[in-house]
C-alpha cells in the first residue's frame, strides 16, 4: 500500500504563468515591500521561485522529491529537503518575509501543525500566501445537487491526492485561529461552463469572475499576515 508521502513524492506539479490563480498571486506578492526572503513551499523542479528570484526577492524553497530539488539548485535557489507529512519546515523562526503555500495544504493530513510551522517561520509583520481548491465552487455546489461527487477531492489515495479540503471559511477560520490576521480573499475564476469545457487559461477574461464571487471560484486565494508571536 502507498503512503500519502509517496505519492506527494511521485506526484508531477507543473506551474502554468498563464493560469489566474499565478497570475493573482503575482499581483498580490509584487504590492508587498520591501523584498527580503521568499520561501517556495512544494517549490517542485523551482520555477515559481526561480521567477520570484528575478524579481528581485531571495528565493528559497522546500519540496519532498530529492530530484526535484537538484532541479531547482541548478536554477539557483536555496533548496531543502523536506516532508510537511512528518517533518517540520527546515528553517529558523522568524527566517521569512513572504512564504508562499500554492497548492500545498490539501496534501496533508496535520493542517495545523502545517500553519503552525508556517507562522513560526515568518519574521513579525510577514506574509502568507496560501491557495488551494475550494470545496464550495460553483460547479462543486451543482455537482453535490444532482448527487455528483466534488471535483478535486478523493475518497481514495489516488487523482489528485487531495485528502483535506476547504472552503474559503474555513481556511480563513485556520489562519486566524493560530494567529494570522486575514489581509485578502479572492478567487481564481468561477466556472460557469464545467472546466473540462472552458478554463481561465482558454478564456483569460473569466478571471473577473474569481474577483466577483470569490466564494464560488474554483480556488481560494488567501493572503494573511503574521502580526504577533502568539
Amino acid at each position: 500500500m502507498d503512503t500519502l508521502s509517496n505519492f506527494n513524492m511521485n506526484r508531477a506539479f507543473a506551474l502554468n504563468l498563464k493560469e489566474s490563480r499565478v497570475k493573482k498571486s503575482i499581483q498580490i506578492i509584487q504590492r508587498i515591500s520591501p523584498k527580503g526572503r521568499l520561501l517556495d513551499v512544494g517549490c517542485s523542479t523551482g520555477e515559481w521561485a526561480l521567477f520570484w528570484k528575478n524579481d528581485g526577492w531571495e528565493s528559497y524553497g522546500i519540496d519532498v522529491n530529492k530530484e526535484n530539488i537538484s532541479q531547482a539548485e541548478k536554477k539557483g535557489i536555496i533548496t531543502k529537503l523536506c516532508d510537511l507529512n512528518s517533518q517540520q519546515i527546515p528553517f529558523a523562526d522568524g527566517y521569512f518575509d513572504v512564504i508562499i503555500a500554492g497548492e500545498v495544504i490539501e496534501h496533508l493530513v496535520d493542517t495545523d501543525r502545517f500553519v503552525r510551522d508556517l507562522f513560526r517561520c515568518l519574521k513579525v509583520g510577514g506574509y502568507l500566501l496560501i491557495t488551494t481548491p475550494n470545496l464550495v465552487s460553483l460547479e462543486n455546489r451543482l455537482r453535490i445537487l444532482f448527487g455528483f461527487y466534488p471535483i478535486w477531492v478523493d475518497y481514495k489515495l489516488a487523482n489528485s491526492g487531495h485528502v483535506r479540503a476547504y472552503t474559503p471559511r474555513t481556511l480563513k477560520k485556520q489562519l486566524h485561529s493560530i494567529g494570522f490576521d486575514i489581509i485578502k480573499t479572492t478567487g481564481n475564476w468561477v466556472p460557469f461552463i464545467p472546466q473540462r469545457i472552458l478554463n481561465d487559461v482558454q478564456c483569460p477574461m473569466l478571471a473577473i469572475s474569481g474577483s466577483i464571487f470569490p466564494s464560488l471560484s474554483m480556488d481560494i486565494i488567501m493572503l494573511a499576515r503574521k502580526n504577533s508571536d502568539d
